[in-house]
């Protein structure tokens, strides 16, 4: 009698599922919430912030190089921006890593944008909602809404 050893049996619907998670996952790195970078000539070679569904990048740009900080949405504690009277700086609180350098000279409707994304996106993670269901229109419309801050008026 020969020996068996025994053989794995996978579920079809096992593989759907993975397959369909994966593809979710994809779909999400593709969609860009919100995109700014630093204003020249003030910023000699400009910074980029760039926020996706489930990460923010960094990258910070000198003359010879070009340096990327991804960070995971589950790491960001906070956000908050500094004003002067024509600029703003975006300051990226984190969790279990170290936070990364404030991002200066930002317009300040584009770094009051980039912290409202990122004020929804945390919310939203807390509350375990799934973003890949919505098209990337809508939930940016979604996002600002959530991320709102109230700001006093002068």
């Amino acid at each position: 009698m020969p020996l068996h050893l025994g053989s794995v049996y996978e579920a079809p619907s096992d593989k759907v599922e993975k397959s369909n998670e994966l593809d979710l996952l994809v779909e999400k790195s593709r969609k860009i919430i919100f995109e700014t970078k630093s204003v020249f000539p003030f910023e000699l070679f400009p910074d980029k912030i760039t926020i996706c569904p489930n990460r923010v990048t960094i990258t910070r740009n000198s003359l010879f190089s070009k340096f990327e900080y991804p960070i995971q949405i589950e790491n960001i504690t906070g956000a908050r921006i500094y004003r002067t009277i024509f600029f703003a700086t975006l300051y990226i609180d984190t969790f279990g890593i170290a936070a990364p350098n404030p991002i200066r000279f930002l317009k300040i409707d584009d770094a009051r944008m980039a912290r409202r994304y990122l004020l929804a996106l945390i919310e939203c993670k807390k509350a375990n909602i799934d973003l890949s269901k919505y098209e990337i229109d809508e939930l940016r419309e979604k996002l600002k809404k959530i991320g709102k801050v109230r700001e006093r008026r002068k």
